[in-house]
């Protein structure tokens, strides 16, 4: 009799190349459901399912030019971006125009809240959002009221594990090798 396949769940494993999903600040515990710790294939496998993805930058883009180089290509791959404070700087350098630039993350999260917000482009809210470039405590706290008070699907592709986010990497802080690939990964599947 043979052996039934074992079914790959997208679900980060103890065994596997990636670390294990681990908080980057051991007092943010309340978290009532945790995030998934997925693979970049899982990743990109929401992502090309969505309706009306988006990318949303933080200023963490001004100072890792790698990020700006992802936040191009994931433009290239047709998700648009909406840049958050600074931002939107390297990405105008770039030629891409950010269906938004003005607004802080703040005020992004306070939009789509609203369930008959019609997004930026006037295409209807956004089904599943990509995080990229933020500071993990500010994000983790408008993670925790997309978590609690909308449908979004949030997934954070930061290298901070965000347990507030549906879905995110983990935690990759001491590997930002590792980290580029990830997201090279995420990038190559869509």
């Amino acid at each position: 009799m043979a052996k039934a396949k074992a079914k790959d769940t997208g679900r980060v494993k103890k065994e596997e190349k990636y670390p294990v999903a681990k908080r980057f600040d051991t007092a943010d515990v309340q978290a009532s459901r945790e995030s998934i710790a997925a693979k970049p294939t899982a990743i990109a496998s929401m992502i090309k399912r969505a309706k009306n993805p988006v990318l949303i930058t933080g200023g963490n883009l001004l100072k890792e030019p790698k990020l700006v180089e992802f936040a191009v290509k994931f433009h290239e791959k047709g998700i648009p971006i909406i840049a958050t404070g600074g931002s939107s700087k390297p990405l105008l350098e770039k030629g891409i125009k950010p269906l938004a630039k003005t607004y802080t993350l703040h005020q992004v999260t306070q939009y789509m809240l609203d369930s008959e917000w019609s997004g930026f482009d006037g295409n209807g809210g956004y089904d599943v959002v990509i995080y990229m470039g933020f500071l993990p405590y500010y994000l983790s706290r408008m993670l925790s009221a997309l978590k609690h008070f909308s449908k979004i699907t949030t997934i954070s592709i930061d290298e901070f594990y965000q347990p507030h986010a549906k879905v995110s990497f983990t935690n990759l802080t001491k590997d930002k090798e590792l980290y580029y690939s990830m997201i090279e990964e995420v990038l190559s599947n869509l």
